[in-house]
């Protein structure tokens, strides 16, 4: 009885001893992975905050022995799924967002005999060449949560990391294929209108032309506005010269106006006025980074038909403001070669 007695108290002290041991140990994690992903943040904010929208890049997902179950609600604050794993299961609740700043979370887990809750959150900043993305989770371990990990060599770090890595890579990929999308079209022969416009010209390499044509049109529209001209069409582009061997381009930026406008002597803003006539009409929904490929079925359309080009200079008008179209696959660009 004796030897029984002491067994068992030797046991109480391994026992003491190792909840005192755990107890003391840190228990806390607190992991972030960030990159920067070459788009706006309100397209990669639109992937974050609705659970739907994460079966695009999640990288738990690609492990075919997780499954997941969307809940009746998975956008916005309280928007959910939940998950089952070979250890567990899980939920991940939105608890907080800013529209493209942040997604914060709550994901609670249960493994069967302990279960958990931690703080994640997905930050956006706008960085010169696009946005940085943050992810991060953070939690404190109970203690047989700390005494599990400690004897099965578990390490959340090891776990965690390598798919946050993975899942911005996901995310990077599959909204950079989504903003690349695009169609072009040649629409044929049409007839246009003629009409009057400011314009101001330059020549630039061709690389840095959506720059400065962005520039020059700031500078019209602000002519504009200080003289209360109103826009009467869509602003363009007009190619005056092309010079393939040196990769430049002698163009005008212009913003039609309804009538005549006489503008000082001095300044750099000017008007004038596009006679009507015939053009071959190419469309391009997507990125202006595709015009090329649009500018050359249009070439090769006037060459398959036996079409003759015309003096008057052909043109590019822009339908939509990238201001406001924060997807490049949602641009729509209209390009007019004349012809006789």
């Amino acid at each position: 009885m004796k030897a029984f007695k002491y067994i068992f108290i030797l046991i109480l002290i391994v026992i003491i001893g190792g909840a005192i041991y755990f107890s003391l140990k840190d228990g806390k994690y607190d992991i972030t992975e960030s990159r920067i992903i070459a788009a706006p943040p309100s397209l990669i904010y639109d992937q974050l905050a609705d659970f739907k929208e994460w079966d695009n890049w999640n990288p738990w997902l690609e492990d075919e022995e997780i499954t997941s179950t969307m809940g009746t609600q998975t956008k916005g604050v309280d928007g959910n799924y939940s998950f089952t794993d070979p250890y567990g299961n899980g939920k991940m609740t939105i608890t907080g967002i800013e529209p493209n700043k942040y997604v914060a979370m709550n994901m609670f887990y249960d493994n069967g005999m302990t279960s958990s809750n931690s703080d994640v959150i997905m930050d956006l900043e706008r960085v010169e060449n696009g946005t940085k993305v943050t992810w991060n989770i953070k939690s404190e371990q109970g203690l047989l949560d700390k005494v599990m990990t400690t004897v099965l060599g578990f390490n959340m770090e090891d776990e965690i990391k390598p798919k946050y890595t993975a899942g911005l890579e996901n995310l990077d990929n599959y909204v950079n294929n989504q903003m690349s999308v695009h169609q072009v079209h040649v629409d044929g022969i049409i007839e246009t209108g003629g009409g009057y416009f400011l314009y101001m010209s330059s020549s630039t390499k061709r690389e840095k032309l959506q720059i400065v044509k962005s520039q020059m049109l700031q500078n019209i529209m602000s002519y504009m506005n200080r003289n209360h001209i109103d826009m009467y069409g869509m602003p363009r582009v007009v190619y005056e010269k092309i010079d393939p061997t040196n990769n430049s381009v002698l163009f005008s930026a212009a913003l039609p106006v309804e009538n005549r406008e006489i503008t000082a002597t001095n300044s750099n803003i000017l008007s004038s006025y596009q006679e009507p006539g015939k053009a071959v009409k190419i469309t391009l929904n997507g990125a202006y980074s595709n015009l090329a490929e649009a500018w050359r079925k249009g070439e090769e359309f006037i060459s398959q038909n036996g079409l003759v080009k015309a003096i008057a200079s052909p043109y590019e008008i822009y339908k939509t403001d990238p201001m406001l179209t924060p997807n490049p696959a949602d641009y729509r660009t209209e390009i007019y070669i004349p012809i006789e």
